[in-house]
């Protein structure tokens, strides 16, 4: 396959004249030139890269917008989240999924990490597959197209000192070999995989060491939620001694393959200790459970690198989380352009490959043909000027732009599959409501 585009998205800035050659999947080539796929009136930009998932939220979008308790915040959310992650059951796991997955491809996205925790029957007990639920996703994002990381996700108890919560027994794994068997199974099958200790509140320190070790020795990426909420700090303090990043930068686990997901509520000296490391930063769910604001300005200047996720699919969005990330920053700073384009570019595209473990998030020879073809006549992006059109996207594009998206050189958008997850998607949501 070779792409011609009017403009080619190429070494930091927007080209003319430029084909890009695929083979196996892969990006062969970029070159001057003008035979191939004639892409009239478009844009060819790297697919962007979600890296934070949580599929199965899909399905209470629009649920938990009311005030029923007096004070609603993230923990009364999580009450309800709970509720409705026991109520699916592998075929309608996986029918959300599709959902989900076509929304992020028409969004522009082309690889996604699921940070993946359901693992049970809703009693605690396993599936006679005790990988069911996680084939169920990967099913998920083969039928839809979109390439997808499993982060497998440990998950040991209920908190610090804490009763057990019966809505939580269908996330936690007896010990912690049990889930790095799975991550076993699963790379064995050739599925791309990664780990993911919960968080400090949901896993023992020793089980967090034993699965950042596994990690680290075969290379794989390793996310953690750190410092979502100011509980989650109190807790470790409480627990440990120290803040989640600070113990984590005592031990020596803040290292270029560690992602902290979220990473809130940080001293200036946490801050700093993340100059090595991944922040994934989720800005539609941070504002919509009233997190906090990621103080992304500052990570960018010691070197950190921040990604994007969607979290819990409040909104499916790339660039409305970049502009969003950005946006948060100047409403406390009472300033604009905070952040500069190219790196809340990188947010979007690389960063998240990279966070991931994968060759993706540019048009360059050598990565994955993850590309997205972009209406430069649409509404929102009409009578832009090629050196404004990367700022254009980022603050201002439409989903009614993106014509044609790519996964590894394959189409993946199709109307027929759209129409058909969404009539799926309202047959499980009458199951819910039921």
């Amino acid at each position: 396959m070779r792409l011609a585009a009017d403009l080619t998205y190429h070494r930091g800035r927007f080209q003319s004249g430029l084909v890009v050659e695929v083979q196996d999947g892969l990006i062969a080539s970029v070159a001057p030139g003008s035979d191939g796929q004639r892409l009239a009136g478009q844009a060819l930009v790297p697919g962007a890269v979600n890296a934070h998932s949580h599929t199965f939220q899909r399905a209470i979008r629009g649920r938990t917008e009311y005030r029923v308790l007096g004070r609603e915040d993230f923990w009364t959310w999580r009450e309800r989240m709970y509720h409705a992650a026991n109520a699916l059951g592998p075929e309608e796991i996986e029918l959300v999924a599709r959902l989900c997955f076509v929304e992020m491809l028409q969004a522009g996205t082309t690889s996604v990490g699921e940070f993946h925790y359901l693992h049970h029957n809703p009693d605690g007990t396993p599936y006679d597959n005790p990988d069911e639920l996680a084939l169920r996703i990967q099913a998920a994002a083969e039928w839809a197209g979109i390439h997808l990381v499993v982060l497998r996700c440990g998950y040991a108890r209920a908190g610090f000192e804490r009763e057990a919560n019966p809505l939580q027994r269908r996330f936690i794994d007896p010990d912690p070999d049990y889930g790095l068997a799975a991550v076993t199974r699963l790379k064995a099958r050739g599925l791309s995989v990664g780990l993911a200790p919960h968080s400090l509140r949901a896993v023992p320190f020793d089980w967090f060491r034993r699965w950042a070790e596994y990690a680290r020795s075969r290379q794989l990426p390793l996310h953690m939620h750190v410092a979502e909420q100011p509980r989650e700090v109190e807790e470790c303090l409480a627990e440990h001694g120290a803040r989640p990043i600070e113990l984590l930068d005592r031990h020596g686990w803040l290292d270029e393959r560690f992602v902290g997901v979220h990473a809130i509520h940080l001293t200036d000296d946490e801050v700093a200790a993340l100059g090595r490391s991944f922040v994934c930063s989720c800005p539609t769910t941070e504002r919509n459970l009233g997190d906090g604001i990621v103080r992304a300005d500052e990570l960018m200047a010691v070197g950190t690198r921040l990604c994007l996720g969607t979290d819990s699919q409040c909104q499916i969005d790339p660039y409305e989380d970049a502009r969003q990330l950005e946006y948060h920053l100047r409403l406390r700073k009472r300033e604009r352009a905070v952040l500069e384009a190219s790196r809340l570019w990188q947010t979007v595209h690389l960063n998240g490959a990279a966070s991931l473990g994968l060759g993706a998030g540019a048009i360059e020879a050598g990565l994955r043909a993850d590309l997205v073809a972009v209406d430069l006549e649409d509404s929102t992006l009409a009578g832009t000027p090629a050196e404004d059109l990367a700022a254009a996207l980022l603050f201002g594009l439409g989903r009614s732009a993106i014509r044609q998206v790519w996964v590894a050189g394959r189409a993946a958008l199709d109307p027929e599959k759209a129409r058909q997850a969404a009539c799926d998607f309202a047959r499980v949501m009458g199951l819910l409501v039921s």
